[in-house]
């Protein structure tokens, strides 16, 4: 069952219950109040009745007994023309029945309950053979001689046929009213969880693929708000399938690229290893064959010690940084770089800054490598500083052959080289300025570049300065 019609439904057995329990209220009240109007006219016809019977049973010339005469006049009363208004019956003061027009079906037992032992009057309610009600009412009426009873029937029926009239018009009245209430009811409840339905649309979507899907319902109720959280978690989403597809597109060229870089001198060392075992071949032809397999061999252990230092540097957490002087760093450089020009030339400076050591020296290193493969001999390579009040920011600076601006955006890519042919001669396998680009990632900054083609590259990197009291030996 959908929403709409589950609240539908409750709305509607709420009302019927609502409107079930007011009806009942009502009319019991009316009935309590038809019940006194009934009770009220049956006395005051009793008291009619009863002064009409006082005048018609006083005593006359034509009877010279009056007790003996009583029960006849009291007949004659009854039954002269245009009397009684109502069933009556009238009891001697022993208790004998002088005279009734009560319906026989009325039983005597009910009439004779009726009859008060004193001279209060009172009212009770009878029910005859017939099933119909009555109210009898009862009381003394005061004669000259003695006191007669008088009891009085008034019929309900007509009562109870208009409570019952009223019953069903009220039933009737509230079956209409529920109907109206139910198509009103469904057509609002619709109208509120249509934007429900969006919202179930919109993620069906999203799980079909459809991850730019938003709802943007307007509003400030809490199904805007949901659905703005609904828009933002769409958003979420599709930001991470865009991460996983560009991680994935990432993936498969690095998978390439590293096929590729594998693919090519091993065909190159197969073929000299299948020509060094198979016929006698000149020296000379030999050892070209063996230095070219031997070059290749390194330079395919350089790349695959790249590869595992970069994965596991993708893998790491950012480290502990800790004050490391810069003049210590730049001390460490010059005796780890190898020996050939150009040579860097390093700034004085005895900064303090953040850093994991070991991760900024093979940084920097790496950047001095690639600088000095790109620079003449007769160039230049410097690393320059530029203190600022809580940061310091590293220059390494060339005047190479530079780098053309299409490919600026992807030197830091795995095995990307602007120069492929000069980057192999120079043993260069294009992961350097990635593992570069990740160490300043753990370092909580980032490369950036500037070249032009012909006059050099400019690398720099921001560090945040270590506190005064932080030190570190040189």
């Amino acid at each position: 069952m959908k929403l709409g019609h589950k609240l539908t439904l409750a709305l509607l057995c709420v009302l019927a219950l609502v409107l079930g329990l007011c009806t009942l209220w009502t009319q019991d009240r009316q009935w309590e109040r038809a019940l006194q109007d009934a009770r009220s006219a049956a006395l005051a016809d009793w008291q009619r009745e009863a002064d009409a019977l006082q005048q018609g049973l006083l005593p006359d010339d034509q009877y010279s007994n009056y007790n003996e005469e009583l029960y006849s006049r009291a007949w004659r009363h009854l039954m002269q023309p245009g009397a009684p208004r109502a069933a009556l019956a009238v009891y001697g003061q022993d208790g004998t029945l002088l005279a009734s027009s009560m319906p026989v079906t009325l039983a005597q037992d009910e009439l004779a309950r009726a009859v008060p032992g004193d001279a209060d009057l009172q009212l009770l309610t009878a029910v005859a053979a017939d099933g119909t009600r009555y109210f009898l009412c009862s009381g003394l009426v005061l004669l000259p001689e003695e006191c007669v009873t008088l009891v009085s029937a008034q019929s309900l029926d007509g009562l109870f046929a208009d409570r019952a009239l009223r019953l069903r018009d009220a039933a009737l009245t509230q079956v209409a009213a529920l109907a109206v209430a139910a198509l009103l009811t469904l057509l609002f409840c619709r109208r509120m969880v249509r934007p429900l339905e969006q919202l179930e649309a919109a993620s069906r979507r999203i799980a079909a693929g459809a991850y730019d899907r938003r709802t943007a319902l307007p509003g400030s109720d809490e199904i805007a708000g949901l659905s703005r959280s609904f828009d933002a978690m769409a958003a979420a989403v599709q930001e991470k399938v865009n991460d996983l597809q560009r991680h994935l597109q990432a993936r498969d060229a690095f998978v390439a690229a590293f096929t590729h870089e594998l693919k090519t001198p091993m065909t190159s060392m197969l073929g000299y290893a299948d020509l060094l075992r198979g016929a006698e071949v000149p020296a000379a032809t030999r050892r070209k064959a063996a230095d070219f397999i031997y070059h290749e061999s390194k330079r395919l252990e350089a790349l695959s010690g790249r590869l595992m230092e970069l994965m596991q540097l993708e893998h790491e957490t950012p480290p502990a940084l800790e004050p490391v002087r810069l003049d210590a760093v730049f001390r460490q450089l010059e005796r780890a770089l190898p020996v050939g020009a150009p040579m860097p030339v390093f700034a004085d400076c005895r900064t303090v800054v953040l850093a994991q050591r070991e991760l900024l020296c093979d940084l920097l290193y790496n950047l001095l490598q690639n600088a000095r493969r790109a620079t003449p001999a007769g160039g230049t390579v410097a690393v320059e500083v530029q203190e600022e009040a809580d940061r310091v920011t590293l220059t390494v600076r060339d005047t190479g052959c530079g780098i053309p601006a299409g490919d600026l955006p992807h030197v830091t890519e795995p095995f990307y080289m602007v120069d492929k042919s000069r980057a192999r001669d120079q043993g260069g396998s294009g992961m350097g300025l990635a593992l570069c680009a990740r160490i300043a990632e753990l370092h909580g900054t980032r490369l950036e570049l500037e070249s032009r083609p012909g006059a050099g590259t400019r690398v720099h990197l921001t560090l945040q300065k270590a506190k005064e009291d932080g030190h570190e030996t040189a």
